[in-house]
């Protein structure tokens, strides 16, 4: 399969219910080496961060055909899969005990158990869209009703956006609403930034009209499903829980400018 290929995966299909984006640790943080499939997880992590994909069988094709293109540049790090009938065949190496034939769930769905070290993470499209276009987009005050907030670790670089501020107790007292560009330009930025320091953003991305939120910590307790965000009647993005915490910023302090860009944080390369 060429990189077009599996790209294509994330970028015509869509999830079915109860399906998130998965990846595979990569030997390398670099194309081909990163692509996302579609796939149930089941609750239970094993070792901590990884996950349990059930996949469909279009799916389990592509992760085979895509293992064809990854393996032969590094072979000792990933395996081999193919089908043989109806049974998923993962070659982990070449003794018979490294053999492992997978047949098809009830519904249809191969499950992968503890096979791999997969991850909850964003469809291909998300993370190689970089913020070239949220860095070249005309500044914009904030609209009416509208102050400043920012997100980022205080050792790191912020990007500042316009939202409206509301008061919620059961929020811990702050919910930050985005228009609908504004929360393009902050998935763009949090996962672009992501790339960089896995450990303190998000991975965000859109699904159709949703917005995805994949806490970095999170992720890794049972059970736990990425955060969906729909959008309200106003067509506005309503961030409503504390582990995505935005500060407000001063109507005026000197050095903030009033106006949103994404800035690169400390040490992002140019794409």
């Amino acid at each position: 399969m060429s990189t077009l290929a599996t790209a294509d995966l994330t970028a015509g299909t869509p999830l079915a219910a109860g399906e998130n984006w998965i990846e595979l640790v990569p030997a390398v943080h670099a194309e081909p080496h990163q692509v996302s499939f579609p796939a149930v997880i089941e609750p239970r992590r094993h070792h901590g961060l990884w996950v349990r994909p059930r996949l469909r069988r279009e799916v389990a094709d592509a992760v085979c055909e895509w293992l064809n293109v990854v393996y032969p540049i590094d072979p000792d790090w990933y395996p081999l899969a193919r089908f043989e009938d109806d049974q998923l065949v993962v070659f982990t190496g070449d003794a018979a005990r490294h053999r492992h034939e997978i047949g098809p769930d009830v519904g249809g769905r191969y499950p992968l158990g503890e096979l791999g070290r997969w991850f909850l993470s964003a469809p291909t499209r998300a993370r190689r869209h970089r913020t070239v276009a949220a860095r070249n987009r005309r500044l914009q005050s904030p609209g009416e009703g509208e102050t400043l907030v920012s997100y980022g670790p205080g050792t790191h670089a912020r990007s500042v956006f316009p939202a409206r501020v509301e008061s919620c107790a059961a929020a811990g007292g702050r919910v930050v609403v985005f228009r609908p560009e504004i929360a393009q330009a902050v998935a763009e930025y949090c996962t672009s930034a992501n790339q960089e320091f896995p450990d303190d953003y998000p991975l965000v991305y859109f699904e159709g009209g949703t917005l995805v939120h994949v806490h970095q910590h999170h992720r890794a307790r049972d059970g736990y499903l990425p955060w969906r965000i729909d959008p309200g009647p106003d067509g506005a993005y309503r961030v409503d829980r504390d582990e995505w915490p935005f500060d407000l910023l001063p109507g005026k302090s000197e050095g903030i400018v009033h106006a949103f860009r994404a800035i690169r944080p400390t040490g992002e390369k140019r794409p």
